[in-house]
């Protein structure tokens, strides 16, 4: 088991150790990082994760509140859920997969941009859970990218999101990204084509970050869509694909 990197160099070499050779594997090629909680569904699933488990959330998000999406909030929010142990992991992750509500369409775009791309999902929450939901749903075969994993734990925030899109960028991959929230800004500022998915606090963290961006596109599951910005359905937020940057 490894521990937790206590700073952001180390962080930043396994990051790179375990996710460069799945962007080199996609040289040249379509990529869709997706983001997962608020994004894929309107779940926080990391939040249910921990409630499930006896503990605060409020926590966390005091933290993030006082110090911003820096590394050091980042590494308390992924070692407040680490040192759950991995036999909590190993009770709980199943159990909320197979509560989760994905967002209308959510199955069908993943469904149709693993025909045409390469897919990730990319958390900053606990990926045993994305990987859980998408196999429920048959979607073995997208990927997940995250760093909450008590076997071999890294800090997995917004710069972080930034460095894993880097890596596809300098493998020649187009990107599309899809997010939701602050978080996801760097991931979707650098991405050749960026959705946003309308969430229930309307991404006012986000939209500021992403208004000189080239291709931005969103989805809006309930309606409530911002203005001057394409508005596409879940599943045709494959086609990007189609596009040449």
């Amino acid at each position: 088991m490894s521990k937790l990197p206590e700073n952001a160099v180390d962080n930043d070499a396994r990051i790179r150790h375990l996710t460069g050779p799945l962007a080199r594997a996609c040289s040249d090629e379509h990529v869709f990082l997706v983001d997962g909680d608020r994004t894929l569904s309107p779940d926080d699933t990391s939040r249910i994760f921990l409630r499930r488990a006896g503990g605060d959330p409020r926590v966390i998000k005091q933290r993030f509140e006082r110090d911003g999406y820096c590394f050091a909030a980042f590494r308390f929010h992924a070692e407040h859920h680490i040192n759950l142990g991995q036999e909590i992991f190993a009770r709980l992750v199943p159990e909320i997969a197979a509560e989760v509500q994905v967002h209308d369409g959510a199955v069908e775009f993943l469904t149709a941009a693993k025909a045409r791309a390469r897919v990730f999902v990319v958390s900053a929450g606990i990926p045993a859970i994305w990987r859980a939901i998408l196999d429920i749903h048959g979607l073995d075969d997208v990927g997940v990218i995250g760093g909450i994993d008590p076997v071999d734990p890294f800090v997995f925030g917004r710069s972080e999101k930034g460095t894993v899109t880097r890596l596809f960028l300098d493998a020649r991959c187009t990107v599309i990204g899809v997010g939701d929230s602050d978080v996801d800004a760097e991931l979707l500022g650098l991405a050749h084509h960026a959705v946003v998915v309308v969430n229930h606090r309307q991404n006012v963290d986000l939209i500021p970050h992403l208004v000189a961006h080239p291709s931005l596109w969103q989805v809006a599951p309930h309606g409530q869509s911002h203005a001057n910005i394409p508005v596409l359905a879940f599943p045709d937020v494959a086609n990007l694909a189609r596009n040449s940057h």
